[in-house]
């Protein structure tokens, strides 16, 4: 069974794709995955895991930031 994450529900893209993730129940999991399948990006657990979704999904925002360096010998 496959369930839409509510708009209102704080959930991060997919960071290999940007797509929104869904859930899926398979017995007595649940899993937090893209809904491309390409990715293989998921969370598994007894419990529907969006925090732990978030935490892998999480964007890089150091990359982006210009680090300056200074020369220290």
């Amino acid at each position: 069974m496959i369930l839409e994450i509510q708009p209102n529900i704080h959930c991060e893209n997919c960071s290999k794709c940007g797509r929104r993730p869904h859930v899926e129940q398979q017995k007595k999991f649940w899993i937090v995955t893209c809904p491309n399948k390409d990715c293989k990006n998921f969370v598994k657990g007894e419990l529907v895991n969006i925090e732990g979704w978030n935490k892998i999904n999480k964007p890089n925002t150091s990359l982006n930031q210009k680090q300056d360096f200074k020369k220290t010998a």
